[in-house]
């Protein structure tokens, strides 16, 4: 079984270098025609799914939704759309809606965030890695693991976000935490994974289906 994690596609703070984190922020129109552009890929790919989950952020539900019309298996089993919290991007607290260029010259903390997370504190109201892991691991246990004894499944697609698909990877690959972000995931990037004798192996990374230079150091968030 192959599993694609796909991260949304882009919204206005994502273009303005703001934090996004667990805010419930809608895509732009470019967000809505990179979701498009990436669903014909699929197609032309010959991909189809026989099931899709997704985080419950706007973002995301909207993208997974675009990718549902486009590649969809029309014989998929039903129910084949899954919204799951424990994909919704993680909580970095009071700093959403920052712009993270500008709160790095002043707060070191945020610094350490992106650069070496094992040192980061997150405040009362955001989310620590640690948390981050364990619903992420949850997610791969007690959901995808199952999932290749269902043998009319194929191909299932994980919608999601920057930061829970670098906790996907990190989780299988069991890299160290402080290596977390030298993983670049531009918006609708997606991430071939095969599921095959109950274990996870990374097949292809950080796939694009559209060519445009500009989106490819929006990697963060």
């Amino acid at each position: 079984m192959d599993i694609y994690i796909m991260r949304h596609g882009e919204t206005a703070w994502n273009r303005a270098g703001k934090i996004q984190g667990s805010s419930d922020i809608e895509l732009t129109e470019t967000g809505k025609e990179l979701a498009v552009l990436s669903g014909d890929g699929f197609l032309r790919d010959g991909i189809l799914f026989d099931r899709i989950y997704t985080s419950p952020l706007s973002r995301a539900v909207e993208t997974a939704g675009i990718i549902r019309e486009k590649a969809m298996n029309p014989q998929a089993p039903e129910p084949s759309f899954f919204v799951d919290d424990r994909l919704r991007e993680m909580c970095f607290g009071k700093y959403e809606g920052q712009v993270l260029r500008e709160i790095k010259k002043t707060d070191s903390n945020i610094v350490n965030c992106f650069s070496r997370p094992s040192a980061y504190i997150p405040d009362p109201t955001g989310e620590s890695y640690e948390h981050l892991f364990l619903r992420i691991g949850s997610f791969l246990k007690e959901v995808l693991l199952p999932l290749e004894q269902e043998k009319e499944l194929r191909r299932v697609l994980v919608l999601c976000h920057g930061t829970v698909i670098r906790a996907f990877l990190a989780l299988i690959r069991e890299t160290p935490l402080d290596e977390f972000w030298n993983v670049s995931q531009p918006n609708c990037s997606i991430n071939q994974i095969r599921l095959e004798h109950g274990q996870f192996s990374c097949l292809r990374e950080r796939i694009l289906y559209y060519d445009a230079p500009e989106f490819l150091n929006r990697g963060i968030l």
